[in-house]
């Protein structure tokens, strides 16, 4: 059988026409439920209200179908705008890589850079130590600064950072660099800022020695002023010492004294005695009493020498 034969035939409709059929009808049938039924109507509206209410959602379809095309419109832009915006950040990205690899070659080169001028600046320390110490001993017939002072006979001692040192006919001398000729600066390698480090080194060291010096000295005068002290104390323990030996010198003179004027005594009354009887004797008190003015005039001056002492305590 074929389809024209299925649609109809001469003995009337074919199969799928009465299928078709029956689809219109449901659909009638179904159609007409939603028009006369009350609970698709929506309870008491009516079939006018619907339709204008469907026409507005049809109206609001259509507004958001408009918006949308407009919003559809703008895709082609966007999509361009997006991939010109993926293939810039690519190209961001390329560029930090770049510089990523620049920035690792600049420090590089600066290590470089740093590491040349090491070796630059150590062949020049080199070259310095060398010229210098060679300069050691060489003589010099005539030598004249920019100042224009001549020194004749020249011996070099000595090539520092600073400048040379030297002995001539008049004595030593250092020259500073500053002084010299331009040839004489650059065949020695004058360096102002090694001179400004030498010269504070020097200054230090020379602080430091007078620091020294001054603190050797104030030891030096401490140990003076203890031995003062200790000799004004030693040399009152010797005076003390020598007013109690004068002292005691005074006490036997004073017996002594005692004696001879009592010796005195029976001398003159022996002598008185012997007038009296008549017979001869020799009056021993004139010697006694010189013997006696002796020791008066040793007391008096022991006496005197114990007071000054005792005025020196």
């Amino acid at each position: 059988m074929s389809f024209s034969d299925m649609m109809s035939s001469g003995r009337g409709p074919g199969v799928i026409g009465m299928l078709m059929a029956l689809v219109v009808l449901v659909g009638f049938g179904l159609l007409f439920m939603f028009a006369f039924d009350e609970g698709f109507q929506g309870g008491g509206a009516t079939i006018e209200s619907e339709i204008a209410s469907q026409a507005k959602e049809i109206e609001n379809c259509q507004g958001g179908i408009e918006k949308g095309q407009s919003t559809l419109a703008l895709a082609p832009g966007r999509i361009a705008a997006t991939k010109a915006l993926a293939g810039i950040k690519r190209e961001n990205q390329s560029v930090v890589e770049r510089i990523a690899t620049l920035k690792a070659g600049l420090e590089t080169g600066k290590a470089d850079i740093v590491a040349m001028n090491t070796a630059w600046e150590t062949y020049k320390d080199q070259y310095r130590e060398f010229i210098r110490g060679k300069a050691k001993g060489q003589t010099i017939e005539k030598l004249e600064t920019r100042t224009g002072v001549v020194y004749k006979n020249v011996n070099i001692r000595e090539v520092s950072a600073v400048g040379i040192q030297i002995r001539h006919d008049e004595g030593q001398k250092r020259i500073a660099f500053e002084e010299l000729s331009d040839e004489m600066q650059d065949y020695y390698q004058f360096d102002p800022a090694q001179k400004d480090i030498a010269i504070a080194k020097e200054t230090a060291v020379r602080i430091e020695h007078d620091a020294a010096v001054a603190v050797a000295g104030d030891q030096v005068e401490q140990q003076m002023a203890a031995q003062k002290a200790q000799d004004a104390v030693e040399a009152k323990e010797k005076l003390s010492r020598d007013i109690l030996e004068k002292e005691g010198q005074m006490v036997n003179i004073e017996a002594d004294i005692r004696e001879l004027e009592q010796e005195r005594t029976r001398a003159e009354t022996e002598a008185d005695a012997a007038r009296q009887a008549g017979r001869m004797h020799i009056n021993k008190s004139s010697n006694i009493t010189g013997k006696i003015r002796s020791k008066q005039t040793k007391l008096s001056n022991l006496r005197a020498e114990v007071s000054q002492m005792k005025g020196r305590l």
